[in-house]
């Protein structure tokens, strides 16, 4: 029983950790590529709607992670190229994407399903801990895929200068421009990938589903001062402090104490260490 236990335990933080961590390295690349992907929070929910939806109206749980990940892909290609097109400020840009993905999820379920609040379906329902083992073993695969893509190959390579030396790209006749494309499209494919995967694990959606892991990937590329290695410490951290947060109820201690500041531990905490671990200042990093 107490194995079971702990068991079940494991396999629920190795399934927060592993999907965040490869959004996190998607996130470094987007960085490196000099244009932060400010929008995963909301790619993250629109996703999981998506999943969802063509889920249900198809009956294919595999047609419903597929579509979500090509439209959520294309959106952001297109909305990417537009960008570039009218030279707008990439910061920005990336804001407003988020908040565009967050309207869009709540404005398709209104006219879809009549509501924007939590959807269910006996289409759709699934055994968490299949679910849950499925998404490790995939994202364990991605996240090796994407360090050796980053540190074997002259794409990752180029990635990696895109941002920082993108004179060295322009002097061999290199697009500079499409590299950055490609750093959205991998932060997509991947983002699209997870926030499906979350559905898949609640057998619904639920708006927000995402609780704040777009912004606490951003926060581990600078906690982990940019390098792979201490990315997935601070993805590690962050994946287990969630954990507690959500469990600590159970606790006799801290039975009393609003859920709302449970909840918030993650974020209070990742605030707390960019303050005393400021990634670029640290000459250790």
């Amino acid at each position: 029983m107490n194995i079971d236990f702990f068991s079940s335990q494991t396999l629920s933080i190795l399934s927060q950790v592993f999907p965040l961590f490869l959004i996190t390295l998607t996130a470094l690349i987007s960085e490196y590529a000099g244009r932060l992907a400010l929008f995963i929070e909301g790619l993250l929910n629109l996703s999981a709607f998506l999943c969802y939806t063509f889920t249900v109206l198809l009956h294919n749980p595999f047609a419903g992670i597929i579509l979500s990940m090509v439209l959520c892909t294309l959106l952001v290609f297109i909305l990417e190229r537009i960008s570039n097109y009218l030279k707008a400020n990439i910061f920005i840009t990336a804001l407003a994407f988020n908040i565009f993905f967050l309207a869009l999820t709540s404005f398709l379920s209104s006219k879809i399903f009549n509501t924007r609040g939590v959807l269910y379906s006996n289409v759709f329902s699934f055994s968490p801990q299949t679910i849950e083992i499925i998404e490790i073993c995939i994202s364990l695969i991605l996240c090796a895929a994407l360090i050796l893509l980053l540190k074997t190959t002259s794409i990752g390579l180029k990635l990696k200068i895109t941002g920082s030396n993108p004179e060295v790209l322009h002097s061999r006749g290199i697009s500079v421009s499409f590299y950055k494309s490609l750093s959205w499209i991998i932060v997509a494919l991947a983002s699209s990938f997870c926030g499906s995967f979350l559905s898949f694990k609640l057998s619904s959606f639920v708006p927000m589903c995402s609780g704040g892991r777009g912004w606490l990937c951003l926060a581990a590329v600078f906690l982990g001062c940019k390098k792979t290695n201490k990315t997935f410490i601070a993805v590690l951290i962050f994946s287990v402090i969630q954990f507690l947060s959500t469990n600590i109820q159970n606790i006799a201690v801290f039975k009393n104490l609003p859920s709302g500041l449970l909840l918030s531990f993650p974020y209070i905490i990742s605030l707390c260490l960019l303050f005393f671990f400021p990634g670029e200042k640290n000459s250790s990093c």
